[in-house]
């Protein structure tokens, strides 16, 4: 049990610190190009972390399978590379109200592959926590959406990609077993992002020149790449094979409830009736779900 909750906690802890960046990072996203954004914060996650993969785990990269390679490259796709596409390509071309929908389905798209792949039963207590999860996050959103706007299908299907990404990490991390050691599972994320994300970056125009950061910039895109993707990912790789994939699934509900949070710690942003409403469903979601409603025998008292 302790072993468990232990691993909710882990999971959850790794996506609180990824809603927290959404509101910190923005600045830093609005003047530097995307994916020359997520090259320098994958590179600094990587220089933090590998280190502590030798020092710690004892890592010898030179003889790591290729079947961990193979699970590494499809996390950094997934989890990283392709969810940043797809979301960027979608979220210009989709109403506010429609992408905070289509982004609160992800536990539902966990629940629905967890069953399928990893042979997880679907419960009526599942989908009762699946419920609160997605209610959650469609409370916190659609009032507050101000830019109603209209929904292309291509927007449609580019945000509903970048969803099944977020769903599939999870999936994958359950299905793809590795020899690996969290430290260092994480460490080869952040080189196969490092990697994957670099192309990309060179494709990006503008005059972009790494001498014209400011300090301030550059403290935003060493936390972002300490507690986006160095950190997250180590908690995320501790936490996986403790919890069942339907659980995990409910921990990305906490994404909006954190960055929501962070900026009314931060930035001064105002936290609402329908804040709170939504915040108590998703922890609500999340006890259900690890929620035992096995009655415990009772025991025979003889006299």
């Amino acid at each position: 049990m302790l072993n468990r909750i232990s691993g909710v906690m882990c999971v959850a802890i790794c996506y609180i610190l990824v809603g927290i960046s959404y509101p910190v990072a923005k600045e830093a996203m609005e003047s530097i190009p995307t994916w020359t954004f997520t090259f320098i914060t994958f590179l600094t996650g990587l220089a933090a972390l590998l280190p502590l993969s030798i020092l710690i785990d004892k890592t010898r990269w030179l003889s790591v399978s290729l079947c961990d390679w193979a699970a590494i490259g499809v996390q950094a796709l997934f989890g990283a590379v392709l969810y940043t596409v797809f979301l960027l390509y979608g979220i210009p071309d989709t109403s506010a109200v429609a992408a905070s929908v289509i982004t609160s389905v992800a536990p539902a798209f966990v629940l629905m592959f967890s069953a399928f792949f990893l042979k997880e039963k679907m419960t009526v207590k599942s989908c009762f926590a699946v419920i609160l999860a997605i209610l959650s996050v469609i409370i916190m959103t659609v009032p507050t959406a101000s830019n109603t706007g209209r929904t292309s299908l291509s927007g449609f299907i580019f945000l509903a990609l970048s969803t099944l990404s977020t769903a599939s990490v999870i999936i994958f991390a359950k299905k793809l077993s590795s020899q690996l050691r969290p430290v260092t599972l994480a460490t080869g994320v952040c080189l196969a992002g490092t990697v994957l994300s670099f192309p990309l970056s060179l494709t990006e125009k503008g005059g972009f020149h790494l001498s014209a950061v400011t300090s301030h910039q550059a403290i935003i895109m060493i936390y972002y790449g300490l507690f986006v993707w160095a950190l997250p990912y180590v908690f995320f790789f501790y936490g996986i094979w403790k919890v069942r994939a339907s659980t995990a699934g409910m921990t990305v509900a906490l994404i909006p409830v954190s960055a929501m949070l962070a900026g009314a710690l931060f930035f001064g942003n105002k936290v609402t009736s329908t804040d709170v409403t939504a915040t108590m469903l998703i922890v609500s979601s999340i006890v259900v779900a690890e929620l035992n409603l096995k009655r415990r025998p009772t025991p025979e008292v003889t006299l």
